[in-house]
C-alpha cells in the first residue's frame, strides 16, 4: 500500500482503499483468553518451519497471550526439538516441511507434510482432552475468544468451513470428533502413516493440505455436518480485500498474513480497536 505525501484523505469505493494520509496506529492491547464453557475448549496447534521469521512470531504471540496461545491448550509442531518458551517445546515431525507449488492458485502442494502432521498430533493424544481442533497458521491474527462466542451456534458440526470456495489454510476448525474419525483411517494402514481411505480414493498430488483435510473428511470418510461461516476469515482469496486494515468488525476471527511482530501487533491493535494502552513485550 501507498499514501500521497500531501493532500486530505478521501474515501474511494473500495473498501478498505483510502488515499491521502496514513491513519495513526491504535496502541495494542493484550486480547482476551478464549472461554470455552459452552462452546467447548479449545486445543490449538501451528506448524512452525525452523530458522525463519515463524519462530520469533510465535515467540511474541506466546509472551503476550495472543493467537493459539489465548485457547485452553495450545502446541506448536516442527521437524526438530525448539524451545518457544520455557514450557512449550515442539513436538517433532518426520518431514523436511519442504514442498513445491502448484494447482490453479500456485499454492504450496503441502498434503504429505500435513499427512504427517496429523499422524503426530494423533499419536500425541492432547486433542482428544478438548472438543475442538484448531490449526492456526503463524502468521494468522487469531481471536480465540471470538471463536469461543461463534462456537455456540455450531455446537455438533463436523467441522467448519471458513471460505465459500472451500477450506482455506490460515485457520482450519474440526470437531474432535472429526479428528478421532480422522485416526480411525490411519489405523487402517498398513503401517500407521496415513488415513488410508483417503489418500487411496483420492488424486490429490495438485493439492494444498487444506484442500485435501476438506475432501478426505467430507466426501470419503463422511463427516457431516459441516457449516460455513465466512467470520472465521479475513484474507485476499476468500473475497475479504481489506484483511490489512483488520477492522471487519469484532466478530471476526482471524485475519491474514502478517508476517512481521510489527504488522501482526498492529492489525491485533486495529481489530480490538484498543483506545487504551498496554504494556508488552517487544
Amino acid at each position: 500500500q501507498c499514501w500521497l505525501m500531501e493532500g486530505i484523505s478521501e474515501k474511494k469505493p473500495l473498501k478498505g482503499l483510502v488515499s491521502g494520509k496514513p491513519p495513526t496506529r491504535k496502541p495494542f492491547a493484550p486480547p482476551p483468553a478464549s472461554k470455552g464453557k459452552a462452546s467447548g475448549s479449545l486445543y490449538c496447534f501451528a506448524l512452525m518451519v525452523p530458522e525463519g521469521y515463524e519462530e520469533g512470531l510465535l515467540k511474541w504471540q506466546h509472551d503476550n497471550k495472543a493467537g493459539i496461545f489465548g485457547c485452553d491448550q495450545a502446541a506448536v509442531y516442527s521437524n526438530t526439538h525448539i524451545t518457544i518458551a520455557p514450557a512449550v517445546v515442539t513436538q517433532v515431525v518426520n518431514s523436511t516441511l519442504k514442498c513445491g507449488y502448484g494447482g490453479d492458485s500456485m499454492s504450496a502442494l503441502n498434503a504429505w507434510i500435513f499427512i504427517e502432521v496429523w499422524r503426530k498430533l494423533i499419536a500425541v493424544g492432547d486433542y482428544k482432552k478438548h472438543d475442538w481442533v484448531v490449526k492456526v497458521d503463524p502468521d494468522a491474527v487469531f481471536f480465540p475468544d471470538r471463536l469461543s462466542k461463534l462456537l455456540v451456534k455450531y455446537q455438533g458440526a463436523g467441522y467448519i468451513n471458513n471460505c465459500r470456495y472451500g477450506m482455506h489454510g490460515p485457520i482450519e476448525l474440526f470437531s474432535s470428533r472429526a479428528i478421532d474419525t480422522l485416526a480411525e483411517d490411519y489405523k487402517l494402514s498398513w503401517d500407521g502413516k496415513a488415513p488410508k481411505t483417503c489418500v487411496t480414493k483420492m488424486d490429490f498430488g495438485q493439492w494444498g493440505e487444506d484442500m485435501f483435510m476438506d475432501q478426505c473428511l467430507s466426501k470419503i470418510l463422511e463427516v457431516k455436518p459441516v457449516p460455513t461461516d465466512a467470520t472465521l476469515m479475513c484474507e485476499s482469496h476468500c473475497d475479504c480485500n481489506a484483511w490489512y486494515w483488520c477492522n471487519e468488525g469484532d466478530d471476526m476471527v482471524s485475519y491474514h498474513p502478517f508476517k512481521s511482530i510489527d504488522s501482526y501487533k498492529n492489525c491485533m491493535a486495529n481489530a480490538m480497536g484498543s483506545s487504551s494502552k498496554a504494556t508488552i513485550r517487544a
